[in-house]
């Protein structure tokens, strides 16, 4: 049977920052051939730049795309990102590639508000309400597709009642412990059910 090659697009949660080389939830997933794409502090903008270099020419049998989080908390528009994440399935869909959509694990905001940097980010405060309608948005048009996609939002809780901020390092990073449920999840979504 063909090995299933997976690139993993988005920014600083995929990418594994904070934790440990091989420690990240991309680097923990067994089977097939994974390819991180994650970029720390980039934006659904700088996504769909690099779209054509990063997934397009891994020719890959399906992209994990993962956003919105830098471009919410700087300030930058809901449909914006909305748009992006739309281009970006569209062009994966019309090069044979599986789409599997990611909705991002929800920040800690009280954990998040306490950083020093956070003042400097003009949409941390909506950031809330934001990352709520992408998520509806993302799982809409996930459904309505038919595609299979990963709800960190929805399932990351479920195992995280001895304390949810017990799993960030600073309130929207996830912690070692963090990337070890965000793997489990992704595991048994992407691998289990193929």
């Amino acid at each position: 049977m063909k090995e299933i090659r997976t690139v993993f697009l988005g920014d600083s949660i995929t990418e594994g920052y904070g934790v440990s080389c091989g420690e990240g939830w991309v680097e923990r997933l067994h089977g097939g051939e994974n390819i991180n794409h994650g970029i720390s502090g980039d934006t659904t903008t700088g996504m769909l730049r690099r779209f054509s270099a990063h997934v397009l020419r891994e020719q890959p049998d399906r992209v994990v795309i993962m956003g919105g989080v830098n471009d919410l908390s700087e300030g930058g528009n809901l449909q914006t990102v909305i748009q992006n994440l739309h281009t970006m399935y569209t062009c994966a869909e019309m090069h044979g590639i599986e789409v599997v959509p990611a909705v991002c694990v929800m920040p800690d905001y009280d954990m998040l508000l306490e950083n020093d940097w956070a003042p400097y980010y003009p949409g941390i405060q909506t950031l809330p309400q934001n990352l709520e309608r992408l998520a509806d948005w993302i799982r809409s048009c996930a459904q309505e597709n038919g595609w299979l996609y990963l709800d960190f939002a929805r399932e990351f809780p479920k195992y995280t009642v001895d304390g949810y901020p017990r799993y960030f390092s600073d309130g929207i990073h996830p912690n070692e412990r963090g990337h070890a449920i965000l793997a489990h999840i992704a595991q048994q979504q992407l691998f289990l059910q193929s």
